[in-house]
């Protein structure tokens, strides 16, 4: 029993071993198993930890992150030729495959993806490779990325380094390599991945950018060791851009990088041996591409109006296009928001902007405004800034320029500045106060069109009292030169630019209607009372003359001088042509859209009389400055203390303006004749030189249909009478034919007027005829509104023509009903009459008589006011003075006095007998007759004072 249990024990424990053996196998194998498991799970759960946040991007969002890049965009000037690229922060400008050449394509794939037509995205090997060398720290670090890889950390992911954008990066290449295909793929990498700078140091995106920034060539030519040089630069843009003077060490630098991409592209059987020896032998440096003078360098005030140009074309296209927009119901902020999103758009979007600059005006005028000698020197002062002031220095004395086309609108060159570097303004479109350059514009033109002036029309150059607040006195505006001329003619007033016809045109048109006209004449500066119901250009009675809040633009006042040599006709100023895309269609075209805003009678007449302005007037010097002898017309305009400084003129073919003045404003130097005029020649004389066919001197205003030319009164502005012809008052001038005068002149009259301490009255109805003057003058159209102050102005408020108008005021003397005494104190010294002026108020003036020995006292004289007693005597014998009220009554007569002789001539002593009196003495035994029974002949015209 025993030996059997233990016969039977053997093969248990030998079972009994190999189940344990079995079992720690199983065991070991489970752990194994387990420990796979839970490392792939971690591996995975770890892995998805780190790509749970990223978005599931649809087809769209990817296509459009990957291959809608930020081109760049070209401007170009009227006649196609290219001006330079837009300003960005990078240059890029797309290319197909087919456009690229093969060397380079093949030295992108040897250097940074072998095996980019084999994977689907991710090389794991290389992957394998560079987690490892990353876990050991190993000193070389090889690149595990693809192609693929590459683009979507450029276009889609940060360029961070961390494994979760790792790890988000190859989970999107498996993506995009079964949504696109490998042409797709590389196509978009080669035209998306950053090379460094260019020779002008612009950041350089995409193979056509590189190839032009660094050899000046396009991309399709690069050769061999060229496609090498830029390949290599992948692996470090900047480290490898070759221009020395910028990146010193540079080149050296590229050209080893460039031997290891021609190794590579040797081993993968891209090149031949002889190819990579010839290769290594290429002079890169001999062949780089050299440095060009940028657009934004060249052109800058330019390319930025191109920018801010386009960007408002396309904005007003989509406002058009979209009928929930409303441009009438934005602010001018909002408005310009849209214009800054849509530049930025511009800027990146590969627009092509074609231009109406041509290359050769605009630079002509550039050279212009960069010419120190044509300028005053640079000045420094002290100007106010805000409650304070501070020192300007060095100020430059800048200009705005600008020429249109007459026909079209079209902007042919302007200038916008002296230097950019010292002041970015475009002084062409900041707004300036215009001066007198507003008048023609705000005041004449619309008169002419309401048929409420003529050319010929008279206005009265006369103090006027404005409305100056509540509370303050009125405000007297003043002409330039301190006078009132009185009634002139409008031709007359505009050719010397006085202020005072020009208000007095504006408030008749009337603020509103006038401003009308100036809107519609294509200005958009104007405060209007919607911008600000406080304070605004509808208020401001001085506007017409430059008084206005923000003032005019450079640009506007030409746009707007441009519709009188256009026949009346607006055609508002545009500089971009035409806009393509990036697939060169055409998204915008300007199109043409006149608008009438006067007649063509009423434009000729406002050319004519601008004509006279530059032939005799404010603008006179320009026939001397001006080269042949040409038709044109315009306009002078100067501000309060010359700190602005205006001349907008015109041919039949091109308008231009031109200002002058301080950024901050200042006083201009004076000088001979104003440097606005001057430079206005110096442009246009420049422009005749470079297009004499297309400017000939020949050139002509046409007069339209409609003018006529009538004589009238200079002073009246009707037909003339012939008090008028006996003034010599009588002009010829030109009228719209539908506002011809009809009437006659009632200016020049006869009246009966009498002089009283320093001034001039009408008689009243008693005065007797020999104490009143009868005159052909002038009668005022209105009352002349006179300060109560008038000595503190620093002008005269009497009018040039003072002495000639007829008062409108009676003769304030009021009879007292007495009558006046004898004058006293009656003597003669030195062949003068004198005596005391009478007690009397309401004395009129003196009658003085003669006698001789046995004749009766005769009136040889009087004296018309009471404080003017003596007359000179041109005859001798005896005299007495007697008084004059206002009502007629005559005094008795003064104590008698002689002089010379008394006796009569043919009685009086011979030759050699003659003594003279004692003329100290009254003769009294020589009576006077009763004047009362001497009525004098009140017919005689009055004997002139002496």
């Amino acid at each position: 029993m025993t030996m059997q249990n233990q016969s039977k024990d053997k093969p248990t424990k030998g079972r009994r071993v190999w189940r344990i053996l079995w079992g720690i196998t199983q065991l070991t194998t489970l752990l194994i198993l387990m420990g796979v498991l839970f490392a792939g799970g971690a591996a995975a759960g770890y892995v998805a930890s780190l790509v749970k946040d990223d978005p599931v991007r649809s087809y769209e969002t990817i296509s459009d992150d990957v291959f809608s890049n930020h081109l760049t965009g070209f401007a170009y000037f009227r006649d196609k030729a290219l001006i330079g690229q837009l300003r960005a922060e990078e240059d890029r400008r797309l290319v197909k495959k087919e456009e690229v050449s093969p060397h380079l394509i093949n030295a992108i794939i040897a250097t940074e993806d072998r095996h980019f037509y084999e994977h689907r995205g991710v090389d794991l090997k290389a992957i394998t490779r560079a987690t490892l060398q990353d876990i050991m720290g190993s000193p070389v670090q090889t690149g595990g990325s693809t192609l693929t890889q590459q683009l979507i950390k450029q276009t889609i992911l940060s360029p961070e380094v961390s494994h979760k954008r790792k790890a988000k990066e190859i989970f999107l290449a498996l993506r995009i390599e079964r949504m696109f295909s490998k042409d797709q793929i590389l196509e978009a990498y080669m035209n998306e991945m950053y090379f460094g700078y260019s020779a002008n140091k612009s950041n350089i995106y995409g193979v056509q950018a590189a190839a032009k920034g660094i050899f000046g060539i396009d991309v399709k030519e690069l050769n061999i060791p060229q496609s090498a040089y830029i390949a290599g630069m992948l692996q470090a843009p900047s480290r490898y851009v070759p221009f020395e003077e910028y990146n010193p060490g540079g080149l050296e630098a590229g050209k080893k990088r460039q031997k290891i991409v021609l190794g590579r592209m040797l081993e993968n059987g891209y090149i031949t041996q002889q190819q990579y020896d010839e290769a290594l032998a290429y002079d890169i440096q001999a062949n780089l591409a050299e440095k060009k003078a940028r657009a934004y360098s060249q052109y800058p005030f330019l390319m930025m109006e191109i920018e801010d140009r386009a960007a408002k074309v396309l904005v007003d296209r989509d406002i058009a296009k979209d009928p929930a927009l409303n441009r009438d119901d934005m602010t001018r902020q909002e408005y310009r928001q849209l214009i800054d999103q849509k530049r930025t758009e511009i800027l990146r979007g590969g627009y092509h902007i074609y231009t109406t600059i041509d290359k050769d005006i605009i630079e002509m005028m550039d050279s212009i405004a960069k010419n120190p000698e044509f300028f005053g020197p640079n000045r420094t002062y002290k100007a106010r800034f805000g409650s304070e002031y501070k020192e300007v220095k060095d100020a430059l004395e800048e200009v705005g320029a600008t020429l249109l086309d007459n026909k079209t609108g079209a902007i042919l060159g302007f200038a916008g500045g002296r230097n950019f570097e010292v002041s970015q303004v475009n002084h062409t479109m900041r707004p300036r106060q215009p001066g007198s350059a507003m008048k023609p514009i705000a005041a004449y033109a619309p008169a002419f069109e309401l048929g409420l002036l003529q050319p010929g029309s008279a206005i009265d150059d006369a103090p006027i009292a404005l409305e100056n607040g509540v509370g303050n006195p009125p405000h007297y505006p003043a002409n330039w030169n301190n006078r009132f001329q009185g009634l002139i003619t409008v031709r007359e007033a505009l050719k010397w630019s006085y202020n005072i016809p020009a208000i007095k045109a504006y408030l008749n048109v009337g603020i509103p209607e006038s401003l009308d006209f100036v809107e519609k004449m294509g200005v958009t500066t104007l405060v209007t009372p919607k911008d600000n119901a406080r304070v605004n250009d509808f208020q401001a009675k001085t506007g017409v003359i430059g008084g206005l809040t923000q003032g005019l633009t450079v640009e506007e006042i030409t746009n707007a001088y441009s519709v009188f040599p256009n026949q009346g006709s607006f055609l508002d100023a545009y500089l971009i042509e035409k806009i393509e895309n990036s697939d060169g269609e055409t998204i915008f075209e300007h199109v043409k859209t006149p608008q009438m805003v006067f007649s063509e009678q009423t434009a000729y007449l406002s050319t004519d009389m601008m004509r006279t302005v530059v032939k005799s007037g404010t603008g006179a010097a320009l026939q001397r400055l001006v080269k042949g002898n040409r038709d044109f017309a315009g306009k002078t305009g100067t501000t309060n203390d010359d700190i602005d400084s205006w001349f907008v003129g015109y041919t039949p073919e091109v308008t231009l303006g031109v200002w002058i003045g301080y950024d901050i404003p200042y006083p201009l130097p004076k000088s001979k004749t104003a440097r606005s005029t001057e430079i206005w020649a110096r442009m246009m004389n420049g422009l005749f030189e470079l297009y004499p066919e297309r400017y000939p001197t020949d050139s002509k205003f046409v007069q339209p249909e409609g003018i006529v030319s009538r004589a009238v009164c200079s002073i009246s502005g009707k037909l003339p009478t012939d008090l008028c012809h006996e003034a010599g008052t009588v002009v010829t001038e030109l009228f719209n034919q539908k506002f011809v005068p009809t009437e006659t002149c009632d200016v020049h009259i006869k009246g009966k007027v009498i002089p009283y301490n320093g001034d001039f009255y009408l008689a009243k109805a008693g005065t007797p005829e020999d104490m009143v003057l009868n005159r052909i003058g002038l009668k005022a159209p209105e009352p002349v509104q006179l300060p109560t102050n008038p000595e503190k102005y620093k002008m005269s408020f009497k009018t040039l023509d003072w002495d000639k108008r007829l008062p409108n005021r009676e003769d304030p003397r009021v009879d007292d009903g007495n009558v006046p005494s004898p004058p006293q104190g009656v003597a003669v010294q030195s062949g003068r009459i004198t005596w005391n002026t009478n007690p009397e108020a309401d004395i009129v003036g003196y009658r003085i008589y003669r006698s001789t020995l046995g004749t009766s006292f005769e009136k040889i004289g009087v004296v018309h006011q009471p404080n003017d007693k003596a007359m000179n005597l041109s005859q001798q014998g005896v005299f007495y003075v007697t008084a004059v009220d206002v009502s007629g009554k005559e005094s008795s007569p003064s104590q008698a006095v002689t002089y010379g002789s008394i006796l009569p001539i043919d009685e009086g002593p011979k030759d050699g007998d003659f003594s003279p009196p004692d003329t100290r003495t009254p003769l009294d035994d020589i009576v006077p007759l009763d004047p009362l029974q001497q009525v004098p002949d009140m017919t005689s015209p009055p004997v002139p004072r002496g």
